[in-house]
């Protein structure tokens, strides 16, 4: 009995470690991200993202994983009919696939969408504010 009690806790602890890692490694991102926007475009995190999203001198590969993935990360309603336009409803993909250098990732913009409209809390909601 001790021994499945320690298993079990171990087992805790390690997801719990594995949670908290993964949470770090999301929020090292994020800040990251908005440090990279905000070199290019001044102003508060979100719109400095929106604007770096939408700034054609940067690729869409690079659009796409620093201010598509970031505004979905912190719930960003201000960039939701930014993000709604450049979609062209394809939730997988297709249209752009193997093809990021020249568009924007559609299923990066799908999961960002689905991110801001969901009602469960994602860890960024504090950038927002």
């Amino acid at each position: 009995m001790k021994k499945v009690i320690i298993v079990f806790a171990v087992l805790i602890a390690l997801l719990f470690g594995s949670f908290m890692g993964l949470w770090l490694w999301i929020d090292r991102d994020v800040k990251k991200n908005i440090t990279i926007a905000r070199e290019l475009h001044p102003g508060t995190p979100e719109d400095a993202l929106i604007a770096y999203l939408q700034d054609p001198t940067i690729s869409p590969n690079n659009r796409t994983h620093v201010a598509v993935w970031t505004l979905g990360q912190i719930k960003s309603q201000k960039a939701l009919p930014v993000l709604k336009g450049l979609y062209k409803d394809d939730p997988e993909g297709k249209t752009c696939h193997g093809r990021h250098n020249v568009v924007i990732c559609q299923y990066g913009l799908h999961k960002a969408i689905m991110a801001i409209e969901s009602d469960w809390y994602l860890l960024h909601q504090r950038l927002n504010k």
